[in-house]
């Protein structure tokens, strides 16, 4: 065997080791740079609200029915997407709701997760060790695989995903929650009425025709 076959063999060897170590390492901390995707409403429409949630927020709690009025009357024209912000400093529950919110994203049931949620928020806020099996109860109630919702609940894409949307709200300049965006520009003191949010959709849709 004479000595360039055996630096060109070697070099074969390197290449395919950096190979796999790279694609080891794609599938654990570069699972996705994209963020959420819970749309509710015309996924066609030429406007869209993004809310920013923070589940265990109480200002989300207060804005959530209000949101919920909207939506349904606006489904028909208007694109709809929830997005987490988890504000983890203070609110020592925020990642895991979002982490089950996200976990049942991933079984279609995304909005079913995210109502009960906000529903229940006063029955788990101020739960430490006993969240994980309250959440794992909610999963069941509305109908999820509860061996893939643990698996997706721990998964690194979960954790990718909810960055990614930290990343994005940070870049537009979110610095509480709930936060709005219209057309991925920031509402800035958003009014808590559907009257509020009425006018600024009717406004966006009258621009977009």
């Amino acid at each position: 065997m004479n000595k360039r076959f055996i630096i060109v063999l070697a070099a074969i060897i390197v290449g395919f080791v950096a190979i796999v170590l790279l694609s080891r390492s794609a599938g654990t901390d570069d699972v996705t740079t994209t963020g959420s995707s819970n749309v509710y409403g015309n996924p066609d429409s030429k406007v869209t609200l993004t809310e920013y949630v923070d589940f265990q927020c109480e200002a989300c709690y207060a804005f959530y029915p209000t949101v919920k009025e909207v939506k349904e009357k606006y489904k028909d024209t208007v694109k709809f997407e929830i997005k987490y912000f988890p504000i983890s400093s203070s609110h020592s529950n925020a990642l895991a709701a979002a982490a089950a919110a996200q976990a049942a994203a991933k079984q279609g049931k995304f909005f079913e997760m995210h109502d009960m949620l906000f529903e229940r928020q006063k029955s788990w806020e101020n739960m430490s060790t006993e969240r994980t099996a309250t959440f794992e109860s909610y999963a069941k109630e509305i109908g999820l695989d509860i061996a893939q919702y643990n698996t997706d609940l721990a998964s690194a894409e979960t954790k990718a995903i909810i960055n990614a949307d930290l990343a994005e709200v940070k870049k537009l300049g979110g610095n509480g929650t709930p936060t709005f965006a219209l057309n991925g520009e920031k509402i800035d003191n958003p009014q808590n009425t559907v009257e509020a949010f009425t006018k600024l959709l009717d406004d966006a849709l009258a621009k977009s025709n």
